[in-house]
């Protein structure tokens, strides 16, 4: 099982580390293009404000991806914890874990399997 936690962990820092990067990508390929037409002068406000909009967009769309990779994780982590329960025989403990992983809430909602 930690062959697949190490896996689950690899995949999920890639796609953070990589929204982020894109992110930073995004936001300067389109600098430039905003940079320029603020010195516009009958178009320079809207401008600002378009170039608010945009970077405000591309934020949200990466705290999104984030968050659903950052959910996708908790929940593999939860499947893999139920399996190696299953593997298990029963009453005994497996590798030094006794509670399922905590969740992001501090395990409200969620049932544990009792010893």
């Amino acid at each position: 099982m930690e062959r697949w936690r190490g896996l689950k962990d690899l995949v999920q820092d890639a796609v953070d580390n990589g929204s982020r990067a894109v992110e930073r990508l995004q936001k300067h390929a389109a600098k430039l293009p905003f940079d320029l037409l603020e010195q516009i002068p009958p178009i320079a406000t809207p401008v600002k404000g378009i170039r608010l909009v945009h970077d405000t967009m591309v934020s949200g769309v990466h705290v999104a991806i984030r968050l659903v990779n950052r959910v996708a994780g908790y929940t593999i982590d939860g499947v893999l914890f139920v399996v190696e329960q299953q593997k298990e025989p029963a009453g005994t403990p497996g590798e030094g874990e006794a509670s399922a992983p905590a969740a992001p809430d501090g395990g409200r909602g969620t049932e544990r399997a009792s010893p």
